[in-house]
């Protein structure tokens, strides 16, 4: 449910002429922001769960032109889409068939309709959807714990964390208490719900809880969605927080 592309705009006659550079992300933007907090220039090692498509990692390769990107996609037909559009980012991107959880193992990946709404979770109250999804047959996945993840990859500090996993976030934090409890991601972009679109799912609250016991900082909400239906309903939004080191002041 992330959307950082800008509006497209056609270019000049002499812009065609130039190779194709990629499109700063607007200040503002979630993405602007964690280029603003981090720096475009630095070589930052990135987590991307639930990569979908590969539209986020390729976001985030061209924001970041000196990082890398861990991509964890677990949903076959995503995965393979993936693949494709990451291709040709040869070795600044690992691509892995997992979903990102409390432990290495495996489990249940809901699969609906919408190939952005799969889920370790149940669906919930579908008034909260944009459109009605039709629940498939679940797909059995591997899981991974982002502590073992890093661990394995001697990854002693993850520049930025982003999930995108459909009410999963709060398993795959405490599958990084030993990162969180050292302060070691520097900072965690993720989608943040309100409403119960999946069952036994965490609130933005819940998550903003378990954050803060490692002094974790909320740093603000973007792309906010209300229901079409009632503006009085926040449905979901994405969120970023910061580590205790990010907040010093000089």
């Amino acid at each position: 449910m992330f959307k950082w592309k800008a509006r497209w705009t056609a270019p000049s006659p002499a812009a065609e002429l130039q190779p194709a550079q990629p499109q700063a992300p607007p200040d503002n933007s979630l993405l602007g922001t964690q280029v603003r907090i981090l720096g475009r220039d630095s070589a930052l090692t990135i987590v991307d769960a639930g990569a979908q498509h590969g539209h986020t990692t390729e976001e985030y390769l061209d924001a970041f032109p000196y990082g890398r990107v861990i991509a964890l996609e677990p949903e076959s037909t995503n995965h393979a889409a993936a693949e494709i559009r990451l291709a040709a980012f040869a070795d600044r991107v690992e691509l892995i068939r997992a979903g990102l959880s409390n432990s290495n193992g495996v489990a249940d990946l809901h699969l609906t309709s919408h190939s952005g709404a799969h889920s370790l979770l149940e669906v919930g109250d579908m008034r909260h959807y944009d459109e009605p999804v039709a629940i498939l047959a679940p797909q059995r996945i591997e899981t991974v714990a982002l502590d073992r993840l890093c661990a394995s990859r001697n990854i002693d500090v993850l520049d930025i964390l982003k999930m995108d996993i459909q009410g999963g976030e709060l398993m795959a934090l405490r599958g990084a208490g030993g990162m969180l409890e050292r302060g070691a991601i520097r900072l965690i972009a993720l989608e943040v719900l309100f409403q119960p679109l999946y069952r036994l799912q965490p609130t933005f609250w819940d998550l903003q809880q378990h954050l803060q016991r490692f002094g974790y900082a909320f740093q603000g909400l973007y792309d906010v969605k209300y229901h079409d239906a009632n503006p009085a309903v926040l449905r979901w939004a994405d969120a970023i927080f910061v580590a205790p080191t990010m907040t010093a002041l000089t």
